[in-house]
């Protein structure tokens, strides 16, 4: 079953429930699945056809959550874009999906040659029966920064969405859940893992727009929300908020923090703050959750066990996965061999099937959850003219877990500060993708073929920081 066709069941079960609430804002089921039928009957009127992309660029919204399930109700394609890319991000990700539309929110459009649509909720005089997608249709493509400079295409079909929403299930989600919902809905958690399998099993979601520490605490109080998901900065804001300012908080069944390590001494803190315990998962945009803790079966420190019909395997220390839930592949490229996402992380599996994260064989950054391209920024440095040679890696950073450290050597004559690079890096990419210090050296190590070597920067970096 796709998840339109579960939405519709839901609506029919219990058409009065409410399905969403934003501020003042609530649809329940009967509402909800009218207005995506409309827009999707609407949205074919104009001409859009299965298959073709939609770029959706809202922040977290009811109007969101109705583009995303008017895309499933008629077999369009849902490309969510991230908010905090610069206009230049924006049109490679339109341009590399090759968005048909494009949808946004008058104070994030940017000019751009794809049509833009509205979200029309007026009533149709005519209705037609919508189109039914295969369960391999692609159903949702969500960009991601890798180990190549550009974000790649995780595409997801109709089926390994339903995978997706049948390992929250297996984990524990429940019909009475309240979902609390303030990670941001254009990437993989804040959409499938929590809007999407919220929906499916018939919970209420409260969207939170933007994250703001004393807003999630004042919702949640207010709400009674049983379950959210988070990342390890987003938790330390909650931290220090509910210690500044102390909420009555009693309803929390089922938290899961992840996308990136949860060290122990948070989860202890958490749980000592709000008196229930913070268990740690491990998911990808191309699947999640696929490992997780519970809180009847924690192993603290670790990234859990795999969820559902996940299958695990070590290779030479990296993690591999395979399962209904995980992603066709990337956009414009072969499926996955033999169904098997190679992750790029390092991990021991115990002998009761935990699994340990020991480090990554892929060099991105994970600054707060968010993945960055060492390549990507370096590119963008090297449009500056004073800049000869770049290399960036991750530097440890106690609240964002890593942020951006860049090395540079200038050309011959030039002459740049550090400040004036981080600023010209802030014209060109997201502010989370640019450094927060920029260091100089005479020229950058270098591997037999020229290449600068991000391992030797690494190491340069731990001697100044022991000196």
């Amino acid at each position: 079953m796709f998840l339109w066709n579960q939405l519709k069941v839901q609506a029919a079960a219990q058409p009065d429930k409410r399905a969403l609430i934003c501020g003042d804002a609530t649809l329940t089921y009967s509402q909800f699945a009218a207005r995506a039928e409309r827009i999707a009957q609407g949205w074919l009127r104009q001409g859009i056809r299965p298959g073709d992309r939609i770029a959706l660029h809202l922040r977290n919204s009811i109007e969101l959550a109705t583009g995303y399930y008017a895309c499933f109700a008629a077999g369009f394609v849902a490309v969510p874009v991230n908010t905090r890319l610069t206009p230049e991000e924006i049109a490679y990700v339109l341009e590399h999906s090759g968005s048909r539309a494009y949808i946004a929110q008058a104070d994030l459009r940017i000019p751009t040659p794809v049509p833009s649509l509205e979200l029309d909720f007026s009533t149709l005089a005519e209705t037609a029966t919508l189109p039914v997608p295969s369960a391999d249709d692609p159903a949702l493509l969500l960009y991601t920064s890798g180990t190549t400079a550009r974000p790649k295409g995780v595409t997801h079909s109709q089926r390994t969405l339903a995978g997706n929403v049948s390992y929250m299930e297996a984990w524990g989600l429940k019909p009475d859940d309240h979902t609390l919902l303030f990670t941001a809905m254009v990437h993989a958690s804040g959409a499938i893992m929590l809007l999407m399998s919220s929906l499916w099993m018939g919970a209420t979601v409260t969207i939170v727009p933007i994250f703001d520490p004393a807003t999630v605490l004042d919702t949640w109080e207010r709400s009674g929300a049983t379950f959210y998901m988070s990342l390890p900065t987003l938790v330390r804001g909650l931290l220090m908020e509910q210690k500044a300012r102390p909420r009555r908080i009693t309803t929390g069944r089922l938290v899961i923090c992840g996308g990136d390590t949860v060290p122990v001494p948070l989860q202890q803190e958490y749980a000592a703050t709000f008196g229930h315990a913070i268990v740690e998962g491990f998911g990808m945009t191309e699947g999640l959750p696929t490992l997780a803790n519970h809180p009847d079966n924690n192993r603290p420190g670790s990234m859990g066990r795999p969820v559902g019909d996940v299958e695990i395997r070590a290779v030479d220390g990296e993690l591999w996965m395979r399962g209904s839930g995980i992603a066709t592949g990337y956009w414009g490229h072969p499926p996955f061999e033999d169904g098997w996402l190679k992750t790029g992380d390092l991990v021991e599996i115990d002998a009761d099937g935990f699994v340990w994260f020991r480090g990554r064989k892929k060099e991105i950054i994970v600054r707060g959850g968010s993945n960055i391209s060492p390549q990507e920024v370096e590119e963008t440095l090297y449009q500056h003219p004073a800049v000869a040679e770049a290399g960036v890696i991750g530097e440890p950073d106690t609240y964002w877990g890593e942020v951006v450290l860049a090395f540079v050597a200038l050309r011959n004559g030039y002459a740049v500060s550090a400040e004036e690079l981080i600023a010209f890096s802030r014209q060109h990419l997201a502010e989370y993708k640019c450094p927060e210090r920029v260091l100089f050296l005479p020229v950058l190590p270098k591997g037999p073929t020229g290449k600068v070597q991000r391992r030797a920067l690494k190491d340069l970096r731990t001697e100044a920081a022991a000196s």
